[in-house]
């Protein structure tokens, strides 16, 4: 679904509890409306739209979109996922601002709080009040907000705690000491009463299946489809919500080929995976998000088959089926955990995700993917218009980014080889070329190895750094992302100096 379209359907739909339309950027009025939003349901406004629903644009709609977002994230207390994003409509930019309902009711904008009232905004009233904090009670009682019983500082990881939110402009504080990583999480909610909440165990914990088993995330490569009795790849991650994130993406990376094709329309060359990337990116971030995690019996499940890819999470979908392919509301049964994934930078347009699934999928020409929901469990299945048979070395050493650039240092080749097992050929390149660059320019950040080695963008370079870290070939040294970098550790020195 392209934006003109998502846009034209807000504008159909007209003002509403989670609808609103304003003509110019008056920051007064559109924090009073985004507060009334996190108050009730959650809700949506667009900046450039007169009262009768006409595009009528703002200029500098950039520079507008970075000082909003500031004014919002530090006039609305307590600390919200706010939105805030350029549409192109009619040739004219607007912004568009987007929240959930808050978990954290009630929110206060200007020392006032206030409500949604049909299609108006209006000032919290004595019973408008006692119902908020009534839902902020129930939502205390929420298995996200539960202590994580016997989890310590020494069980979370706080590297990824920094680059949660050293990534986004939410905190204004510094998280260089274990002090000032306590208040950002207790900000969050994430830290209360002495304990560590299951959000943050989640999002944060070094080995969270100790605590919560139904936290593991299972992959599963199947050549043959259902009827086939053996597994071609089957494993079960452990790790944190973030760590999963880039384990997943290996997986998906190692077993879909990618194929080339020539268009009638053009004479080069179209290099593609079966099911488009982003696609899957989103739908799993939907599944990991939206999951239920409090059962016992809780999963989620990636499965990738001859013929579709099925990803499958346990838990309610407040949606139907067919609402999901139109414009909605989102509203994550987890909150605080979608909250850290949207700083993060995984959920960067809030209820966009299932239209971007689509919208992916039809531009690929592939079959419109499915969601079957039932009571217990969402299903989404990707089809796929070939046989994905699986990746091999051969099929995938073409993709390092850098063309014919060599990697100089047989002992950086040894050293990836000896501690990477399971990866492509094309990977261990990509991470030996990431590592040379680290050996001949220690103490840089990730920007500067992503701009020294265009090995793809930022993510993709954190992932990478990530797997390095993982088994301890670098470490990080530094108080901070802006003054600490990436250096060689002794387990590495040692290699280079045999």
């Amino acid at each position: 679904m392209s934006s003109q379209t998502f846009i034209n359907d807000l504008l159909k739909k007209g003002t509403s509890e989670t609808l609103a339309f304003l003509k110019d950027v008056e920051t007064t009025e559109i924090g009073r409306v985004i507060c009334s939003f996190l108050n009730h349901d959650g809700g949506q406004l667009l900046i450039g739209v007169s009262a009768d629903k006409m595009i009528v644009g703002i200029k500098d709609a950039e520079q507008q979109k970075l000082a909003l977002e500031h004014f919002l994230q530090a006039e609305i207390i307590p600390e919200a996922a706010i939105m805030v994003a350029v549409e192109l409509v009619d040739a004219r930019e607007i912004l568009i601002v987007k929240v959930w309902a808050g978990p954290k009711k009630p929110y206060i904008f200007d020392d006032d709080i206030f409500v949604r009232r049909s299609d108006k905004t209006a000032k919290a009233s004595s019973n408008d009040l006692s119902e908020l904090i009534h839902q902020r009670q129930k939502s205390e009682v929420h298995w996200e907000k539960q202590p994580a019983v016997g989890v310590k500082l020494e069980d979370i990881d706080l590297d990824e705690v920094k680059a949660t939110f050293s990534r986004s402009d939410a905190s204004e504080k510094s998280v260089s000491s274990k002090k000032n990583i306590l208040e950002t999480l207790s900000e969050f909610g994430l830290y209360e009463n002495g304990s560590f909440t299951n959000a943050a165990l989640i999002c944060f914990g070094k080995s969270p299946e100790r605590y919560i088993p139904q936290s593991r995330v299972r992959l599963s490569f199947m050549e043959k489809g259902k009827t086939a009795d053996t597994f071609i790849d089957d494993q079960f991650l452990g790790g944190n919500l973030f760590k999963n994130l880039i384990s997943i993406e290996d997986f998906l990376n190692k077993h879909l080929r990618k194929t080339s094709r020539f268009e009638d329309s053009k004479w080069t060359r179209t290099d593609s995976y079966p099911i488009p990337l982003q696609a899957l990116r989103e739908g799993i971030v939907n599944a990991l998000v939206h999951r239920d995690y409090a059962s016992v019996s809780a999963s989620v499940s990636i499965i990738i088959y001859s013929d579709r890819i099925e990803i499958t999470n346990t838990g309610k979908s407040p949606l139907a089926a067919k609402e999901l392919t139109k414009s909605h509301i989102s509203i994550p049964p987890n909150p605080y955990i979608a909250h850290m994934v949207f700083l993060r930078g995984y959920m960067e347009k809030i209820g966009r995700g299932t239209l971007k699934i689509v919208e992916a999928c039809k531009e690929a020409g592939l079959k419109s993917p499915q969601w079957k929901i039932d009571g217990s469990s969402v299903k989404l299945t990707f089809y796929a218009d070939i046989k994905i048979d699986g990746a091999t070395d051969g099929a995938t050493d073409g993709a390092v980014d850098g063309g014919n650039e060599h990697v100089d240092g047989g002992a950086i080749d040894g050293a990836i080889d000896g501690a990477i097992d399971g990866a492509t050929k094309a990977l261990k390149r990509k991470l030996a070329k990431l590592l040379h660059a680290i050996v001949t320019n220690e103490g840089k950040r990730t920007p500067d190895y992503k701009q020294l080695t265009k090995l793809g963008s930022e993510r993709t370079m954190e992932r990478y750094i990530q797997q390095l870290r993982d088994v301890n070939l670098i470490e990080y040294k530094g108080d901070s992302t802006q003054t600490g970098g990436y250096f060689l550790t002794k387990k590495l020195k040692k290699i280079l100096n045999q």
